[in-house]
């Protein structure tokens, strides 16, 4: 390990520039916003899951005092156009429209009204009728990839993504193969902050602005302005303050409503989700089925894996077949594996859209394949920590899957230190002992993850920061970073700060606007502190050379003879000759004529791996069914923690999270009629504050070569081994092979009874 670096700002625990405001109340949301004259529009879902639209009558709403507008497909437009597209020039599927004479799933919007009061507009859709022509309904994948199945699409129901191959999955040697199977159930996100959009359209200059809690606003700009026929210089989007997504708000969903009627009406109009609206109208975490197949030596050595996928994309493909081929891309993460063979098929079926999620295929094959590899361990009688030992990643090594390093990547410091915190023996022990008790059983589990720091080298990732040093010394740095509420922000500001070594009070920092932002792809892939880190700390290095060559103009001297020591250049060998960088502006300005400020570009040429190993205790009540986990030990490589109290609270996030997925989350489709039975917190099952356990977090920093003050990621990849871990747990408290979640009393009593 390299010796610690003393930092003044890195690593110290101010974590979130807007917590007054939060705390306070003070801080403005997008459904906070308002204005002189502002319009609100509410949506009519339909009551069928798949059908055409007969008739729609909206005479009566058109009637009610304060309805501005009403929209159906008859006077909206009939172009298509794509949720999950980021860029203009990436392939999308553009099957969605505003409003569409063919529905796909029971809750779909049908019609929007736009009013002077949401209360008028809520109304107002209920006075709107709908005659439908029902057609059969696909609601489960098993269903939908029949050949006789209804076509969702009229291009069919399935998306086969390009298969991956390493190796020979097929002639590779091996003495124990093992097949298993996971089942996991659809879940929400459950932000806090539901989804919201506002858009005004300024009749002076023609131009739209987009206020959005989102991740992308480039990608968003591209999609309304394409599908509104406007220059992208007349589409801006501003990102607004977040109140969380974990993947729910990448996708372009509300903003091509209200950007629509907003242009229409010449208006300002605003668009705010209920939680029902938001749990069927916007997407849910994929339900999906990963077969994991392996090869495996005598001695553990894991010679070849063959794995297949197959997503539930709901009504609309978007992101799904994109993310089921991420799922296979994945494989080379954690693992040291010659063979490998991925298939994925992404599925369309008549029930509400399915999308992105917190740690994007990462949880998805880490549940799967950790289950995997544990049932084969104790098979094969070998500790669960020791098989991956000698199976997982060396720092340094080639990820065979994109052909690239794993970088400075500690899986081994992970388990150890793990394992031994853990005191993982000892409990499996004691376990043993405890079990002897008829009601309640316990058990230990663990598992491995990994996730990315960028894009590279699956496209080209770049990220760009502009930064000017003010009159008074102070900083404004300009990068299209879309904090989600975690602190992202103060990060960038931490960096600049360090760089620049001023105080970070005196540093401004704006988040992602396309009229103002160089451009950037948006919060994706964990990329934000990686990349956009890299091109903040790259700027500031610029702008600081910069300033150093206004001051040895000022200072009649050579650069190479000056120091610089908290704002302030000085002769090396005369240190009472010296300028402040407010006096540098002044002087840039008022007698060089120039302005002190640099523009950079960071490109991404590597994408180091972020091990994480989770250890987790549980107990199961056999009389009940129900799993309470009893402790946790998270342990996570990250290179260098620019807020380490941000990191911990990521890390608590993660578990609590994983501890949905693995237990109770599940939002469920009625079988014969497709309406979502599951449309509110009251009904929804979710891990609590009181099910949380006291989590143990451990930081491996062995700064990462060419990370930001030797950062990588950590947001996402804090949930991927939580669900597989308690499903290890509670297998090794029964003695059961369980791998479907979420697993619920009756899952946990029915195993059970099998058992008797």
């Amino acid at each position: 390990m390299r010796r610690e670096k003393e930092y003044r700002y890195i690593g110290n625990k101010l974590s979130n520039d807007k917590v007054y405001g939060k705390v306070t109340g003070s801080e403005r949301y997008c459904g906070d916003l308002q204005s002189i004259g502002m319009l609100y529009m509410k949506l009519k879902p339909s009551t069928v899951a798949h059908g055409y639209i007969k008739n729609i009558d909206t005479s009566e709403a058109e009637k009610i005092e304060g309805v501005m507008a009403v929209y159906t497909h008859l006077n909206s437009p009939e172009k298509k156009f794509d949720r999950g597209r980021v860029g203009s020039t990436e392939n999308a599927f553009y099957q969605e429209s505003l409003f569409d004479r063919h529905i796909r799933f029971m809750g779909e919007r049908v019609a929007g009204v736009v009013a002077v009061s949401e209360e008028i507009a809520e109304y107002a859709c209920r006075k709107i009728n709908v005659e439908y022509e029902e057609l059969p309904a696909v609601l489960t994948v098993e269903d939908a990839l029949k050949e006789t199945a209804v076509k969702v699409h009229e291009e069919g129901n399935v998306c086969n993504v390009q298969d991956i191959n390493r190796g020979d999955y097929e002639a590779c040697p091996a003495n124990i193969c093992n097949k298993s199977k996971t089942h996991a159930g659809r879940i929400t996100h459950l932000t806090m902050e539901t989804h919201a959009s506002r858009a005004f359209f300024d009749k002076s200059n023609g131009k739209l602005t987009i206020w959005s809690p989102c991740q992308t606003v480039f990608g968003i700009r591209s999609t309304i302005a394409d599908f509104l026929n406007m220059p992208y210089s007349k589409v801006r989007v501003i990102k607004c303050t977040m109140g969380g997504s974990f993947g729910c708000k990448q996708e372009t969903l509300l903003e091509p409503l209200t950007a629509f009627a907003a242009k229409d009406l010449k208006a300002d109009v605003r668009l705010v989700y209920t939680r029902e609206e938001q749990i069927i109208n916007t997407m849910l975490k994929h339900s999906f089925d990963i077969t994991v197949e392996s090869k495996i030596h005598d001695d553990g050595i894991i010679e070849g894996l063959s794995v297949s996928a197959v997503l539930d994309s709901g009504a609309y493909q978007t992101i799904s077949p994109s993310y089921v081929h991420t799922i296979g891309v994945k494989l080379g993460k954690v693992y040291r594996v010659p063979n490998i063979h991925y298939e994925g098929k992404a599925v369309c079926t008549n029930t509400p859209v399915n999308g992105s999620f917190r740690s994007w295929g990462s949880g998805e094959i880490a549940l799967a394949l950790e289950n995997h590899l544990n049932m084969v361990a104790e098979e094969m009688g070998i500790d669960p920590v020791e098989f991956r030992l000698v199976n997982v990643k060396n720092e340094y090594e080639t990820d065979i899957i994109q052909n690239v390093s794993v970088g400075n990547a500690h899986f081994k410091s992970c388990l150890i230190q793990g394992r031994d915190a853990f005191e993982w023996e000892r409990r499996r022990k004691d376990c043993k002992e405890k079990n002897k008790n008829l009601r309640f059983r316990y058990g230990v589990g663990m598992a491995v993850s990994s996730h990315t720091s960028s894009f590279y080298p699956y496209m080209v990732d770049m990220a760009n920061a502009a930064v000017r040093l003010q009159d008074d010394g102070s900083l404004i740095v300009n990068a299209g970073v879309h904090d989600h509420g975690c602190g992202t922000v103060m990060a960038m500001k931490k960096i600049a700060a360090e760089v620049m070594e001023i105080d970070i009070e005196n540093i401004e920092l704006i988040e992602a606007d396309s009229e103002v932002s160089l451009y950037d792809y948006g919060c994706y892939a964990s990329r934000t502190t990686y990349c956009l880190g890299n091109a903040v700390k790259g700027c500031c290095e610029h702008l600081l050379d910069r300033a150093g060559k206004v001051a040895a103009i000022a200072l009649g001297c050579n650069k190479s003879q000056l120091l610089y020591e908290e704002g302030v250049f000085y002769k090396e060998y005369n240190p009472e000759e010296r300028i402040t960088l407010r006096e540098v502006s002044n002087y840039s300005i008022s007698v060089l004529g120039e302005d002190v400020y640099e523009i950079y570009t960071y490109n991404a040429v590597e994408n180091p791996g972020v091990p994480a190993a989770h250890f987790t205790e549980v107990e199961v009540d056999t009389f009940t069914g129900t799993v309470r986990v009893i402790d946790c030990l998270s342990v996570h490589d990250i290179g260098k923690a620019i807020n380490p109290d941000m990191c911990i609270g990521q890390v608590g996030s993660g578990i609590q999270q994983g501890i949905g997925i693995a237990l109770c989350e599940n939002i469920k489709i009625h079988p014969k009629t497709g309406k979502t039975m599951i449309n509110n917190i009251k009904n929804y099952d979710v891990a609590n504050a009181f099910d949380m356990p006291d989590y143990k977090t451990i930081f491996i920093e062995d700064e990462e070569v060419n990370g930001p003050f030797g950062a990588k990621s950590i947001g996402e990849v804090v949930v991927a081994a939580v669900a597989p871990a308690i499903v290890a747990a509670v297998n090794n408290a029964l003695g059961t092979k369980l791998t479907d979640t979420p697993l619920t009393p009756s899952v946990i009593l029915e195993a059970l009874a099998k058992e008797d």
